[in-house]
């Protein structure tokens, strides 16, 4: 009886969440977005990754800015916008002026060139 149980609520689930999935909207998807560019704002500084409505605020302030995501909760910002006169520097720096005077933030654009800071030992002769 237990087992029937299972393939029941198991079956229920699967149908659930595929009658689900197909009902997600593609609005705002980078398909129909094909004007759109993409570019990267990383956060850094302590607990800066929390200040998201003034990262946002911040980013929403520029004309040419269609959509702003968070991608994880370490201060990585996914800017959709429309090429024109605004560059992806001028984000960050916007980004980086509305936290910078309370918080102590520093915002820049991520190339993905992978320059990383490491901790290091200071070595002594």
């Amino acid at each position: 009886m237990r087992c029937l149980l299972y393939l029941v609520l198991a079956g229920w689930l699967m149908t659930g969440t595929a009658s689900f999935a197909s009902e997600i909207p593609k609005t705002g998807s980078v398909e129909s977005n094909l004007d759109a560019s993409e570019v990267i704002v990383q956060i850094f500084g302590r607990m800066c990754e929390y200040h998201r409505e003034d990262v946002e605020r911040a980013l929403r302030g520029f004309k040419t800015v269609r959509q702003v995501e968070f991608v994880n909760d370490h201060g990585t910002v996914l800017v959709q916008y429309r090429p024109g006169s605004e560059t992806p520097e001028q984000f960050a720096d916007g980004v980086h002026r509305a936290l910078a005077a309370g918080w102590n933030c520093i915002a820049r654009v991520d190339r993905g060139e992978g320059e990383r800071v490491t901790s290091q030992q200071e070595v002594r002769p």
